[in-house]
C-alpha cells in the first residue's frame, strides 16, 4: 500500500527539517481513484440488480 500511495501522491514540500516529505490529501490521485473504482462497483452493482429483478419480475 505504501508504494501505492507514493506512486499516485504528489509530493510537497516538507513541513519539518527532519523530514523528507509529506502527502497531502487534496491532490492525492490514489484515493481519488479508489473513490472512483468505488463509485462505480457501486453503480455496476446497482444495474446488475435492476435488471435481475426486471427479469424476475417478467419471468412470473
Amino acid at each position: 500500500m505504501a508504494l501505492r500511495k507514493r506512486l499516485f501522491c504528489d509530493a510537497k514540500q516538507p513541513l519539518l527539517p527532519c523530514k523528507t516529505y509529506a502527502f497531502g490529501m487534496q491532490n492525492n490521485r490514489f484515493y481519488n481513484a479508489l473513490i472512483i473504482r468505488q463509485l462505480h462497483n457501486r453503480y455496476s452493482s446497482k444495474k446488475c440488480l435492476q435488471f435481475y429483478c426486471s427479469f424476475r419480475a417478467s419471468k412470473v
